[in-house]
């Protein structure tokens, strides 16, 4: 795929789910609310109260709601501080420094997250709203202050006291989806053919794999709860009952996973269409009862903890078999492990079932359930200065983007004031929102941006041009604010489309020029320039210097994985949880350095489909040690599993050295072990071999150095590409 077509495709793709209506009404209230009344009241300065409410909804990311406030009040009062620049009158070349060294700490806020990250960009431009528009004198500046101040609580107000306070409810909503996808597997995984899923050809990477999906969503509920519950270590009920349903998700995940293999090895020939059939009758009615327990969570209604299926119709179809003629023990040991498996699926949710019909009348967890129990704890608290002192040096990524944010910036407000721009700050603060850590995103922020002003300025002049009545204005900004807001988790390009024109009638109605839809463009073309050649030119970060990390971290995790489960007893082991944890985040790290090298791609096609298909098997061992973790469990199992480690670990260490120095690994040892004495871990151990195998020849056929010359085809080298973190 070409890049210009990657980033097409990024332009118009629309995630899954549902418009932020709450958003939306919030966004449209905070600014439109200011407006109206600096309007029908004559007070100018009142439209600044709109804007700090704006600037301070823009940082609400959702989430719990101590995060929120934090993170809203931590945006209104020093939005109040930065503010005071517009006291400052200064020169042209105080001007540039001033934004140089601004801009640049800002940018430093990434090494703190996304969340800190955005406030930083929001508190950029601020501040370089502040310096283009000085205040008349100190008070002048100090009401500007004062009125930031108003315009964030006002925000805050609708934020998180208007609607109604919950607070487990947005960890409700988060355990919800991981149910939501769970049922959404189960069911796909039931309506297989009969003859089994057609396997996926080697080399295909899947946009977004399920056990991908469902790591993101359970350590964000993880994340929500611990949030949520900071401060409530002693209560035992709601949180107790939200907690048990978190780790009910990741046990039946586990298990989801292993059953998923098992059925996509097994032998699926006519003589065991009446055993899959019914294998898949139960699954689709484990989804049932996962909707039930996503129902119980979204909508706070009470559920009825009947259960609704069980594994017996799988157990008598496995009977029948056997008295139909003679069958493989390999076979016959899979499809028990996949009876086993179900039945475990089912206690599973027959218990979270139970845990969901007590949410609502609060009643206590009961003591004995058939899930893994275990405290979810908030992340250890860094010291306030450590991501600083882990991102200053020339191989942070995060480093090289603030120095190149802010000379950019700084580059942008010299060039602003040579030229004498009007509304020039709309070219700096388009610096500052295109400018990524990394280039590929970068191009495709600019071409929304870009492509958003364009089509945005032309509907705010296509409105100018038929209506210019202040009242009918005002309606139309609040109106495109709340759409904004509303779909911008959905999509970014629609966001910015709306925006803009928002953004161009707010200030053609605070200044009295109809005229400045033209000037928008022009100033974000400028903008959208100067980023771009930022971005080439000032210590780029090109992608292909951090995928084999990335990969060779993943390949040890992965190795990790397979150490932790030989040496435990269960798979509910924290040891072997937490190996899963950091292999799940690992390849999710990956193939998210993979998407943004395809976006940076110039070579051919072909060569990265050796790496594509080592991402896909990486991921599939993974899947491999998961079904031998689970099986783990059974007392009957081979604890022995040295003979596997040492082989595959051995393997797997070569594997990661190899992509680290961009060679090719040395061939595979000759003696393969031969997995235990019963026919199910020897189909362990070989399905395991098996994908080692396929994934040391993915990794054989990645020619040294292709992807650095693949990308340099058609850019010039920069001796400042030096590998990053």
């Amino acid at each position: 795929m070409s890049p210009l077509r990657h980033h097409l495709q990024a332009f118009l793709r629309v995630e899954p789910g549902r418009p932020a209506y709450g958003a939306g009404v919030r966004a449209a209230l905070a600014v439109g609310g200011p407006m109206a009344v600096a309007a029908l009241l004559h007070l100018p300065a009142a439209t600044w109260v709109g804007m700090a409410a704006l600037f301070v909804a823009l940082v609400d990311r959702g989430g719990p709601y101590w995060d929120r406030a934090l993170t809203m009040g931590a945006m209104t009062l020093l939005g109040s501080v930065v503010g005071l620049a517009a006291a400052l009158h200064l020169p042209a070349w105080a001007a540039v420094l001033a934004t140089l060294f601004w801009v640049t700490a800002c940018g430093f806020a990434r090494s703190y997250g996304d969340t800190p990250g955005l406030m930083g960009v929001v508190l950029a431009n601020y501040f370089v709203v502040s310096l283009a528009l000085p205040a008349k004198d100190v008070a002048d500046a100090l009401l500007r202050s004062g009125l930031f101040l108003v315009g964030g609580a006002w925000a805050m107000f609708l934020a998180l006291m208007l609607w109604p306070l919950v607070p487990y409810r947005p960890a409700r909503l988060a355990i919800a989806r991981c149910y939501d996808a769970l049922a959404d597997h189960a069911e796909e995984v039931g309506r297989w053919p009969l003859e089994g899923r057609a396997s996926a050809a080697a080399g295909v990477l899947p946009e977004a794999p399920w056990q991908a999906r469902m790591r993101q969503l359970i350590e964000q509920a993880r994340t929500v709860l611990a949030s949520t519950r900071m401060g409530r270590a002693g209560e035992s009920g709601r949180g107790e009952q939200l907690l048990v349903l978190v780790e009910g998700a990741d046990s039946m995940m586990v298990t989801l996973i292993a059953l998923t293999e098992m059925l996509e090895v097994a032998p699926a020939v006519p003589r065991y269409h009446a055993l899959r059939a019914e294998v898949q009758r139960a699954l689709a009615e484990l989804a049932a009862d996962l909707r039930r327990v996503r129902f119980a969570l979204e909508k706070g209604t009470e559920v009825s903890a009947q259960p609704v299926w069980s594994a017996e119709r799988v157990k008598r179809a496995l009977a029948a078999l056997g008295t139909a003629g003679d069958v493989p023990e390999p076979v016959r040991a899979g499809y028990q492990y996949v009876h086993t498996l179900l039945d475990r699926l089912r206690d599973y949710s027959h218990a979270t079932v139970e845990v969901a019909a007590r949410l609502e009348g609060r009643a206590p967890v009961p003591d004995a359930l058939a899930l893994p129990a275990r405290r979810v704890e908030a992340a250890p608290r860094q010291a306030l200065l450590e991501p600083l002192r882990e991102n200053l040096n020339v191989r942070s990524v995060i480093f090289r983007h603030a120095l190149r944010l802010g000379v950019a910036a700084a580059l942008a407000t010299a060039l602003v004031g040579a030229l004498g721009l009007n509304h020039g700050y709309w070219v700096i603060i388009t610096v500052t929102v295109v400018l990524q850590p990394y280039a590929g995103i970068t191009f495709q922020r600019s071409l929304q941006r870009i492509a958003g002003t364009l089509l945005g300025a032309a509907l705010a002049a296509g409105l100018v041009a038929v209506v210019r009545d202040p009242a009918i204005i005002l309606l139309a900004i609040g109106v495109l604010f709340a759409v904004a807001m509303s779909i911008q988790p959905l999509s970014l390009s629609a966001f910015q489309v709306l925006l803009t024109p928002a953004l161009v009638l707010l200030a053609e109605l605070q200044s009295g020029d109809w005229e400045l839809a033209g000037v928008r463009i022009v100033n974000t073309l400028l903008g959208g320039l100067i980023a771009l050649t930022g971005m080439r030119l000032l210590w780029p970060s090109p992608e292909h210097l951090r995928l084999p990390e990335q990969v060779a971290f993943a390949l040890r995790a992965d190795r990790e994985y397979l150490m932790a489960v030989a040496a435990a007893h269960s798979d509910a082991e924290p040891a072997v949880r937490e190996a899963r944890r950091k292999i799940g985040l690992a390849l999710l790290a990956a193939e998210a350095s993979f998407q943004r090298l395809l976006s940076e791609w110039t070579g051919p096609a072909k060569d990265l489909e050796p790496v594509m298909a080592l991402l896909v098997y990486a991921r599939r061992f993974t899947s491999a040690v998961t079904t031998l973790a689970a099986s783990r469990a059974d007392p009957e199992s081979p604890r022995e599993l040295s003979e596997v480690v040492r082989f595959a670990g051995g393997v797997l260490d070569e594997l990661a050295a190899a992509m680290e120095q961009q060679r090719r690994p040395a061939p595979m040892p000759a003696t393969v072990p031969a997995g235990g004495a019963d026919a199910l871990s020897r189909a362990h151990v070989e399905r395991l071999v098996r994908q080692l195998t396929v994934l040391h020849h993915a990794a054989e056929r990645v020619p040294p150095l292709r992807l650095k010359e693949g990308v340099r085809a058609g850019r010039a080298s920069s001796p400042g590409a030096a590998g990053p973190r």
